[in-house]
């Protein structure tokens, strides 16, 4: 007697719960009286109503949301350090352009000066003097 009353008892709760999944994954669109559209998951009995089926998507655990938002912030903040990176590695190179380009025209000076200078006893003709 008791298992026949649980197993009428367990068919109810399994079509229960397939009518359940079934009123969700349906939607009901009408018009009302004054032209605004309506959305609902009940059909209204004096309307004539269009049916949307929603596709849902995979059942998504809150540990598996938690674990790709770490995956995500984890991410950017990755990128951001190579962009970060990428910048002061451009800067480092720019400042040793500079500097080059200071010790090249500070050495081009001082020959200059070396050349220039009447008590040299460098031929002229040894050297030349090229242009950045």
């Amino acid at each position: 007697m008791f298992t026949h009353y649980l197993k009428y008892c367990c068919s109810i709760v399994i079509i229960l719960s397939f009518q359940a999944t079934a009123q969700a994954t349906v939607a009901y669109k009408w018009i009302d009286d004054d032209g605004q559209v309506n959305f609902s998951q009940r059909a209204p009995l004096d309307r004539e109503v269009d049916i949307i089926k929603i596709v849902t998507g995979p059942k998504v655990t809150p540990e598996q949301s938690q674990e790709a938002v770490d995956k995500l912030i984890e991410q950017q903040t990755t990128n951001q350090k190579e962009k970060e990176e990428a910048v002061i590695a451009k800067q480092k190179e720019s400042e040793r352009e500079q500097a080059k380009t200071r010790n090249c025209d500070f050495a081009t000076n001082n020959l200059q000066k070396y050349l220039d200078n009447p008590n040299s006893q460098a031929k002229k003709s040894q050297w030349r003097i090229r242009p950045n």
